[in-house]
């Protein structure tokens, strides 16, 4: 489908080649004519749905949250005269794992496990702390909520943590785990707080804990490339294990 206020399509599977390249040149040919000249794709609606498409894959199974599809979609976006406009990638690494970090003590900082009423404060430092995000937009807290609604039954309290400063809730990280796999959905501190440690404890943090829950290995998902926690992951040894593109067409 189209989103002809913002020139976003998305909501797109294809069954051939062909019939797929065909659509895809008809939903662009809409959004040209609705005035868009610059269309991304794919995106559902926002960044805050499934947007993406898995352009290289090394073979490791595919883990719950991350996009899934055909590498050869990818070719009908480049035949349509799509462009790369940001690339993506998850990684994988043992725990425990070499490289660790150890965080700076600051007896300023506390860190409380999630309770239930703490989606909101999830909701206020997200909107706060991913708001120089590529294609960033605000959403409201119930549609904040009901994004996170399927999440809930899988949350472990030891794995998602909020980070206060003075009382002041300033960062957190979300991980869950499925199955045998430990995953490192969403880390966030605030832009004034990033200079102490936080996010680096953070994860600290959650790795122990799965760690001692038995969990082997971690999955540092849909980090896009070049941001702050690529390099966070990278103290930890972690492989690459999918590629993900977001296209335009100018």
């Amino acid at each position: 489908m189209i989103y002809l206020d913002k020139g976003y399509i998305g909501c797109f599977e294809m069954t051939d080649y062909d019939s797929g390249k065909r659509q895809l040149e008809e939903y662009v040919a809409q959004l040209k004519s609705a005035g868009h000249k610059r269309i991304i794709a794919p995106i559902d609606g926002d960044t805050w749905h499934k947007y993406r498409l898995v352009s290289w894959d090394s073979g490791a199974p595919a883990f719950p949250l991350e996009p899934q599809n055909p590498i050869w979609y990818n070719d009908v976006y480049l035949d349509c005269g799509f462009t790369p406009l940001a690339k993506y990638f998850s990684v994988a690494f043992p725990i425990p794992c070499r490289g660790g970090v150890s965080p700076p003590v600051d007896e300023r900082i506390a860190y409380k496990k999630f309770e239930p009423s703490d989606l909101k404060t999830i909701y206020d430092i997200s909107l706060n702390g991913f708001d120089k995000n590529l294609l960033y937009d605000e959403i409201t807290f119930e549609e904040f909520s009901k994004l996170y609604e399927p999440l809930l039954p899988m949350i472990d309290s030891d794995f998602v943590l909020i980070a206060y400063v003075d009382d002041v809730p300033c960062g957190f990280v979300f991980a869950v785990g499925v199955g045998d796999v430990f995953i490192l959905k969403s880390i966030a501190v605030l832009p004034e707080y990033r200079k102490l440690g936080i996010g680096n404890t953070l994860m600290s943090r959650v790795l122990l804990a799965a760690r001692e829950k038995g969990f082997k290995t971690a999955i540092g998902a849909l980090i896009i490339d070049g941001n702050i926690s690529h390099h966070m992951v990278e103290k930890y040894g972690a492989k690459k294990i999918r590629e993900y593109t977001l296209y335009e067409h100018n």
